[in-house]
C-alpha cells in the first residue's frame, strides 16, 4: 500500500515537473520566435524600419510578454519607452504554444499594454510628446496591428484603444505651440474598416490639469493681457480640453465634432471641417468652422468691453456668448463674426 502511494505520489511530481518544464521551455521558445517575427516584418517595412529592444520576456504561467529598453526609429520618427508589458490571458498564451507566434497573434482579440517612461520624436520638425506611463486597453486583432503599425499598411479590420496615461507633455518648437504638459490623458479610438468602410480613425481625447507655455514671440506679443488677467506668460493654466475628431486616411479631411477648452476666463468650442497638409501644417486650411466663446468670466467681459473702446473692433452684443466662423489657411483663416 505505502509503496503504491509512493508510485503514485512520484507519478504526480513528475507530471508537474513535466508541465512545469513544458510551461518554462514554452515561454522561452515564444520570446525567440516573437523576436524574429518582429524583426522579419520590421526588415520587409518601407520606409526602413529598425526595432531594438534590450531583452523580452515571456512569463510561462500568466502569458504576459514584457520588452525592455525599446527603441524603433522609422525615416524620421524615434519612439522609446523603458518598458513595455502586454498583459493576455492564459487561454491565449496556450494559443502561442500550441500554434505558433503568427497563428497565436492572429487569435488575440483583446490584451492590456502598460508602457513606462514613453517618448516620440520628430527628429525633423523637433516635435516631442512624452508621458511618465501609459495604460492600453486594447480589442482587435493583434497581428493586423502589428502589421500596420510596423509596415503603415491599411488596417483591414477595426481595432479600439482605450487609454490612461500620467504626467503628459507636448513640445513643438518655435512655428507652433509652444509646450503643453497635463496631469492626465484619456483617449477612446476606433480605426480601421468596419465592414466595407472608408479607413478611419473616430478618437476622443481629454486632457486635465494643463499648464500652457506658448513660443515666444506670441508670449511677448501677448504678455500685456495674459498679465493683466493674473497669469505668468510663460505658465498659463486651464482647466481642461478635450477633442473629438473623425480623420479620413485617404484625404487627410478631419470633421472636428468637437474641440473644447476649459479655463478661469471662457469656455472655448470649436467644430468644423480641418484639411491636414501632412507636409506643411500651417499651410491646413479649415473649413466652415465654428468657434464659439461662452461662459466667460465678468473678468472676461471687463477686457472685451476696454478692448473695443482702445481699438476699432467692434463686437455682436450676445452677451456672454461670442461665435467666430473660421475659413481658409489655418496660419491666417478668415474671420467673421456671427450674429
Amino acid at each position: 500500500m505505502k509503496k503504491k502511494l509512493i508510485y503514485l505520489f512520484s507519478g504526480v511530481l513528475l507530471l508537474v515537473l513535466g508541465l512545469l518544464a513544458y510551461h518554462f521551455y514554452a515561454a522561452r521558445n515564444a520570446e525567440q520566435t516573437i523576436d524574429e517575427t518582429i524583426r522579419e516584418i520590421a526588415s520587409k517595412s518601407t520606409p526602413k524600419l529598425t526595432v531594438d529592444f534590450s531583452a523580452i520576456e515571456v512569463s510561462p504561467f500568466s502569458g504576459d510578454i514584457h520588452f525592455s529598453n525599446i527603441n524603433i526609429i522609422q525615416d524620421r520618427n524615434i519612439q522609446r519607452a523603458t518598458s513595455a508589458r502586454f498583459n493576455l490571458a492564459y487561454t491565449d498564451f496556450l494559443k502561442f504554444m500550441v500554434w505558433g507566434t503568427e497563428s497565436g497573434l492572429k487569435q488575440v482579440e483583446h490584451g492590456v499594454l502598460e508602457l513606462a517612461d514613453i517618448s516620440y520624436t520628430d527628429r525633423e520638425t523637433f516635435l516631442e510628446v512624452k508621458m511618465d506611463s501609459l495604460t492600453i486597453d486594447y480589442s482587435g486583432n493583434l497581428w493586423n496591428l502589428i502589421l500596420q503599425a510596423l509596415t503603415n499598411r491599411p488596417a483591414q479590420l477595426q481595432h479600439n484603444i482605450k487609454a490612461q496615461g500620467r504626467q503628459f507633455s507636448f513640445h513643438q518648437p518655435e512655428e507652433g505651440i509652444g509646450s503643453v504638459q497635463a496631469d492626465s490623458l484619456f483617449a477612446d479610438a476606433y480605426f480601421g474598416k468596419p465592414g466595407n468602410e472608408t479607413d478611419s480613425l473616430q478618437n476622443r481625447i481629454e486632457l486635465s490639469g494643463i499648464t500652457w507655455s506658448p513660443v515666444p514671440p506670441f508670449r511677448e506679443k501677448y504678455q500685456f493681457f495674459i498679465r493683466g488677467f493674473g497669469f505668468q506668460p510663460e505658465a498659463i493654466p486651464l482647466a481642461g480640453a478635450s477633442l473629438t475628431y473623425q480623420y479620413t486616411l485617404e484625404d487627410h479631411l478631419f470633421f472636428i465634432s468637437e474641440m473644447r477648452l476649459d479655463s478661469e476666463l471662457f469656455t472655448l468650442t470649436l467644430n468644423g471641417h480641418f484639411l491636414l497638409d501632412p507636409a506643411q501644417f500651417r499651410q491646413s486650411t479649415l473649413r466652415d468652422a465654428t468657434l464659439r466663446i461662452h461662459d466667460t468670466s465678468p473678468r472676461f467681459q471687463t477686457f472685451l468691453q476696454q478692448l473695443q473702446q482702445i481699438t476699432s473692433l467692434k463686437l455682436p452684443d450676445n452677451g456672454t456668448d461670442l461665435q467666430l466662423r473660421l475659413n481658409g489657411p489655418l496660419a491666417k483663416p478668415d474671420i467673421t463674426f456671427q450674429p
